[in-house]
């Protein structure tokens, strides 16, 4: 399947309540996904509202964008949702000063019927890459996502995102 020409902005479900990409979470960082052939991309700005240090994000906030940008590049590219199973540690080259916008980019190092890896990459203005991150799923059926996740029914927001 040939890659779709320029940015193709990943659709998001308005109910979504989820503290990282939820477009109406009232104190969530709002994230918006974009397709761009085989990486997924989004903008972060580094509000003082999430510092830690004085003048720096809080290196959690940091880490929460960057496996948010992990879900949906596994969402963006294989089109239905993982379960999260592994996510390694934040590899942090410098802190990052509030006020700073950082670009985040995900591709897929392995992609299998059951299973993915994917590999974040926050960069600065400039293009440095300044903080990396790897996150591996499993694609699971409805029942068994149910019975993971611990829900009675699949939430609405993600309905269509997980296949019968």
């Amino acid at each position: 399947m040939a890659s779709p020409p320029g940015p193709l902005a990943l659709e998001n479900d308005p109910r979504n309540p989820c503290i990282g990409c939820g477009p109406d979470h009232p104190t969530g960082l709002r994230l918006a996904f974009r397709r761009e052939g085989d990486i997924v991309t989004t903008t972060f700005v580094a509000s003082g509202r999430f510092q830690g240090w004085p003048e720096r994000l809080h290196s959690g906030i940091l880490y929460l964008a960057m496996q948010e940008t992990a879900n949906w590049t596994v969402y963006g590219l294989r089109g239905r949702v993982g379960v999260p199973v592994r996510t390694g540690a934040l590899d942090a080259k410098r802190w990052i000063a509030t006020g700073e916008t950082l670009v985040l980019r995900g591709r897929l190092t392995s992609s299998a019927v059951d299973s993915a890896k994917a590999e974040i990459e926050a960069a600065d203005e400039q293009g440095n890459v300044v903080a990396m991150l790897e996150r591996d799923y499993e694609f699971l059926g409805r029942d068994a996502f149910l019975k993971r996740m611990g829900y009675e029914t699949v939430p609405a927001a993600l309905a269509d995102a997980l296949p019968e």
